[in-house]
Protein backbone atom coordinates (compact mmCIF):
# COMPACT_ATOMS: atom_id res chain seq x y z
CA UNK A 1 0.00 0.00 0.00
CA UNK A 2 1.50 3.25 -1.15
CA UNK A 3 1.01 6.57 0.61
CA UNK A 4 -0.94 8.70 -1.85
CA UNK A 5 0.52 12.01 -3.01
CA UNK A 6 -1.03 14.79 -5.07
CA UNK A 7 -2.34 14.90 -7.71
CA UNK A 8 -4.84 12.12 -7.10
CA UNK A 9 -7.30 11.03 -9.72
CA UNK A 10 -9.84 8.23 -9.81
CA UNK A 11 -7.48 6.27 -12.05
CA UNK A 12 -4.39 6.70 -9.84
CA UNK A 13 -5.92 5.86 -6.46
CA UNK A 14 -6.43 2.27 -5.32
CA UNK A 15 -8.38 0.53 -2.59
CA UNK A 16 -6.05 0.17 0.39
CA UNK A 17 -3.96 3.25 -0.40
CA UNK A 18 -2.92 5.06 2.74
CA UNK A 19 -3.40 8.80 2.90
CA UNK A 20 -0.74 11.28 4.08
CA UNK A 21 -0.85 11.71 7.86
CA UNK A 22 -1.57 14.99 9.60
CA UNK A 23 -0.68 15.78 13.23
CA UNK A 24 -2.66 18.46 15.07
CA UNK A 25 -1.80 19.78 18.52
CA UNK A 26 -4.61 21.35 20.52
CA UNK A 27 -3.96 24.08 23.09
CA UNK A 28 -6.17 25.96 25.49
CA UNK A 29 -5.40 29.08 23.47
CA UNK A 30 -6.83 27.56 20.28
CA UNK A 31 -9.87 26.25 22.16
CA UNK A 32 -10.44 29.73 23.65
CA UNK A 33 -9.97 31.39 20.26
CA UNK A 34 -12.63 29.22 18.69
CA UNK A 35 -14.96 30.00 21.58
CA UNK A 36 -14.51 33.73 20.99
CA UNK A 37 -15.49 33.22 17.33
CA UNK A 38 -18.63 31.34 18.33
CA UNK A 39 -19.60 33.82 21.05
CA UNK A 40 -19.22 36.66 18.57
CA UNK A 41 -21.68 34.94 16.21
CA UNK A 42 -24.12 33.53 18.80
CA UNK A 43 -23.71 35.41 22.09
CA UNK A 44 -27.02 34.29 23.64
CA UNK A 45 -26.05 30.62 23.45
CA UNK A 46 -22.87 31.17 25.48
CA UNK A 47 -24.01 33.20 28.46
CA UNK A 48 -23.59 30.28 30.88
CA UNK A 49 -20.52 28.28 31.82
CA UNK A 50 -18.80 26.56 28.93
CA UNK A 51 -17.53 22.98 29.22
CA UNK A 52 -14.96 23.65 26.50
CA UNK A 53 -13.21 26.67 28.03
CA UNK A 54 -14.21 27.29 31.63
CA UNK A 55 -11.67 25.19 33.52
CA UNK A 56 -13.55 25.14 36.84
CA UNK A 57 -16.86 24.25 35.19
CA UNK A 58 -15.26 21.73 32.80
CA UNK A 59 -13.44 19.96 35.64
CA UNK A 60 -16.86 19.08 37.07
CA UNK A 61 -18.33 18.02 33.71
CA UNK A 62 -18.36 14.78 31.79
CA UNK A 63 -14.88 15.31 30.29
CA UNK A 64 -13.18 16.26 33.58
CA UNK A 65 -11.40 19.17 31.90
CA UNK A 66 -11.53 21.42 28.86
CA UNK A 67 -11.76 19.88 25.39
CA UNK A 68 -11.95 21.09 21.83
CA UNK A 69 -15.21 21.43 19.94
CA UNK A 70 -16.26 18.48 17.77
CA UNK A 71 -16.66 20.82 14.82
CA UNK A 72 -12.96 21.68 15.15
CA UNK A 73 -12.08 17.99 14.91
CA UNK A 74 -14.18 17.81 11.74
CA UNK A 75 -12.27 20.82 10.39
CA UNK A 76 -8.99 19.01 11.11
CA UNK A 77 -10.32 16.03 9.16
CA UNK A 78 -11.20 18.25 6.22
CA UNK A 79 -7.66 19.67 6.33
CA UNK A 80 -6.38 16.08 6.39
CA UNK A 81 -8.40 15.22 3.27
CA UNK A 82 -6.99 18.28 1.49
CA UNK A 83 -3.52 16.77 1.79
CA UNK A 84 -4.60 13.87 -0.43
CA UNK A 85 -7.45 15.04 -2.64
CA UNK A 86 -8.23 18.00 -4.88
CA UNK A 87 -9.96 20.85 -3.08
CA UNK A 88 -13.13 20.56 -5.19
CA UNK A 89 -13.45 16.90 -4.14
CA UNK A 90 -13.03 17.76 -0.46
CA UNK A 91 -15.55 20.59 -0.67
CA UNK A 92 -18.10 18.23 -2.24
CA UNK A 93 -17.47 15.30 0.11
CA UNK A 94 -19.88 13.76 2.59
CA UNK A 95 -18.15 13.20 5.95
CA UNK A 96 -19.51 11.49 9.04
CA UNK A 97 -17.39 11.78 12.20
CA UNK A 98 -17.78 10.12 15.58
CA UNK A 99 -15.96 11.51 18.63
CA UNK A 100 -14.64 8.62 20.71
CA UNK A 101 -12.52 10.33 23.38
CA UNK A 102 -12.07 13.97 24.36
CA UNK A 103 -9.51 15.94 22.34
CA UNK A 104 -7.90 17.87 25.16
CA UNK A 105 -5.65 20.88 25.38
CA UNK A 106 -2.12 19.50 25.21
CA UNK A 107 -3.07 16.55 23.01
CA UNK A 108 -1.41 15.85 19.69
CA UNK A 109 -3.71 13.83 17.48
CA UNK A 110 -2.41 12.16 14.35
CA UNK A 111 -4.95 11.71 11.60
CA UNK A 112 -4.45 8.82 9.21
CA UNK A 113 -6.64 7.11 6.70
CA UNK A 114 -6.99 4.74 3.80
CA UNK A 115 -9.15 4.17 0.77
CA UNK A 116 -11.93 1.69 1.48
CA UNK A 117 -13.65 1.58 -1.89
CA UNK A 118 -13.82 3.25 -5.27
CA UNK A 119 -16.77 2.94 -7.58
CA UNK A 120 -18.66 4.41 -10.48
CA UNK A 121 -22.21 5.30 -9.49
CA UNK A 122 -25.28 5.67 -11.66
CA UNK A 123 -24.78 8.47 -14.11
CA UNK A 124 -21.04 7.85 -14.24
CA UNK A 125 -20.14 9.72 -11.03
CA UNK A 126 -16.83 8.38 -9.76
CA UNK A 127 -16.38 8.36 -5.99
CA UNK A 128 -14.02 7.01 -3.35
CA UNK A 129 -14.83 6.07 0.23
CA UNK A 130 -12.14 6.62 2.84
CA UNK A 131 -11.87 6.00 6.55
CA UNK A 132 -10.11 8.40 8.89
CA UNK A 133 -8.76 7.70 12.37
CA UNK A 134 -7.54 10.25 14.92
CA UNK A 135 -5.17 8.82 17.54
CA UNK A 136 -3.68 10.88 20.37
CA UNK A 137 -0.20 10.69 21.85
CA UNK A 138 -1.44 8.09 24.36
CA UNK A 139 -2.59 5.76 21.58
CA UNK A 140 -6.27 6.47 22.26
CA UNK A 141 -8.69 6.64 19.34
CA UNK A 142 -10.07 10.16 19.66
CA UNK A 143 -12.23 10.24 16.53
CA UNK A 144 -13.21 8.11 13.55
CA UNK A 145 -14.82 9.14 10.31
CA UNK A 146 -15.85 7.97 6.90
CA UNK A 147 -15.93 10.22 3.88
CA UNK A 148 -17.19 9.83 0.36
CA UNK A 149 -15.50 12.06 -2.19
CA UNK A 150 -16.33 12.60 -5.84
CA UNK A 151 -13.13 12.13 -7.81
CA UNK A 152 -12.77 12.81 -11.50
Amino acid sequence: MAVQTLPVTFDTIAVGDELPKLAKTETQVTIDTYTRLIVHRRPRQFQSNNLHTDQRFADQGIFKGTVNYGVVTVAFMMEFLQKAFPQQSVQACALSMKALEPFRAGDTVTLSGRVLEKRVENGGRRVVDVEIAGVNQLGQNVAAAKATLPLE
